[in-house]
């Protein structure tokens, strides 16, 4: 397949540029020099068809291999008692919203391309990652559904040391389960941003990196990032299972006329995540993440910049009737179990919890717990191609008692390249 497709890319290429060689110079070149041009460049397209291996295609004048991938992406949803989107944004729920309104949608968003280039250098391989999806702005459902393309990850690699944007350092990928939506539970740590990482190898199937990542405050008014958010993080893994142990340390500070007291505050989090193979074919997982202004590492716990009764979330801090500047306990978990019931077939279930531990009396809108689960079920069609079928569960609360909650029924296929 990869053949025939790079064949295609050849003949795009040869068509594209014959045409951008005639159209301005059609008159000014013999039939013999744009026949010349046209093999060199087909000699060069044939080099870096001969140089297509298992680690990609030599760029042609370099020791620099390139490959693509990604895939399309269907999902096919029916919400049972709201819309909710293209994704289950738990946090989104309406509270105020008492009514079943079942809806449907389809959309391809989740579709995403990834480049990845590695270059041999005297001091070690320099590899480098661009992918995007289409979860960006924008889009049209009347005719065309255009969406804008987003970056996700763009990050380069050198001997331990990463600079760019990707996955936190304060994140557990040892307990994060696989699920047809494509936000997942809720309860874990979820979030990209540009950094700089250094991991250290220490044998044995462990790690240990350390960041200095992007500081975004949220919950409080006229936010002023003045100091990187650091983080530091243990992680091994081996047959059996695998644990992370991370931290994070944060600095806050406000410029709000409201803060007359101490407009600055200091945030920690702490994560801690396991997963064990109970046989070959089973695996449960679990991860819990607290802090102390921990804030926005814990999925779906950011917040408006609001210290009024009009605050939505859980956010970092407050500004309280001091004046000071007052940080929030939160807390987020997750369980899960996956089963891998043929070679092709396999299903999970997940269980995501994130509470807020906020003044009531002084946030009621602000949602005091959320919930979510998922039962999720995979299907290999073949290597390339995979269908998913979940049905999900959301519910939020408020810290005035309101709530609300959604049943979601999910269908996608999978086309990876």
């Amino acid at each position: 397949m990869q053949t025939n497709k790079l064949r295609l890319a050849i003949r795009a290429t040869l068509a594209l540029s014959v045409t951008g060689l005639l159209a301005p110079s059609v008159h000014a070149q013999s039939a013999t020099e744009l026949q010349t041009q046209i093999n060199d460049l087909q000699r060069q397209l044939d080099d870096m068809a001969e140089s297509k291996g298992a680690e990609g295609w030599m760029v042609p004048g370099t020791n620099t291999t390139v490959t693509i991938g990604g895939y399309v992406k269907l999902d096919m949803i029916y919400d049972f008692d709201q819309d909710m989107g293209d994704s289950l944004f738990v946090a989104g729920l309406d509270t105020a919203n008492s009514d079943s309104d079942p809806s449907f949608r389809a959309h391809a968003r989740q579709s995403r391309v990834r480049i990845k280039t590695t270059t041999p250098t005297e001091v070690g391989d320099v590899k480098t990652t661009v992918e995007g999806d289409f979860y960006g702005g924008g889009g049209d459902e009347v005719f065309s559904n255009s969406r804008g393309l987003r970056l996700r990850h763009a990050y380069g690699e050198l001997n331990g040391l990463l600079a760019g944007q990707t996955w936190s350092n304060f994140m557990h990928f040892t307990a994060y389960p696989s699920t047809v939506d494509f936000d997942g539970p809720v309860g874990v740590g979820f979030i990209r941003q540009a950094q700089l990482r250094y991991t250290m190898p220490l044998g044995g199937g462990a790690h240990f990196s350390v960041s200095a990542e992007n500081p975004e405050s949220t919950g409080f008014e006229d936010s002023r990032d003045n100091a990187p958010d650091l983080t530091a993080k243990y992680k091994w893994a081996g047959s059996a299972g695998g644990i992370e142990v991370a931290g994070l340390a944060r600095s806050f500070q406000t410029d709000s006329a409201a803060a007359t007291g101490d407009d600055n505050a200091f945030g920690y989090g702490v994560l801690i995540a396991g997963r064990l193979n109970l046989t070959d074919t089973t695996t449960v997982m679990a991860g819990a993440i607290f802090g102390d202004g921990v804030g926005r590492y814990i999925y779906s716990s950011f917040s408006n910049n609001d210290s009024s009764a009009s605050r939505t979330g859980i956010g970092e801090a407050y500004v309280d009737a001091n004046g000071n500047l007052e940080t929030i306990e939160a807390y987020g978990a997750n369980v899960a179990i996956s089963q891998q019931w043929t070679p092709k077939f396999s299903s999970g279930l997940s269980y995501g919890r994130v509470e807020g531990d906020q003044p009531e009396d002084l946030f009621p809108n602000s949602f005091e717990t959320l919930q979510s689960v998922h039962f999720s079920n995979f299907y290999k069609v073949a290597d390339p191609v995979t269908l998913g079928l979940e049905l999900s569960f959301a519910d939020k609360e408020l810290a005035n008692g309101e709530s609300a909650d959604n049943t979601r029924l999910q269908l996608a296929a999978q086309f990876d390249f």
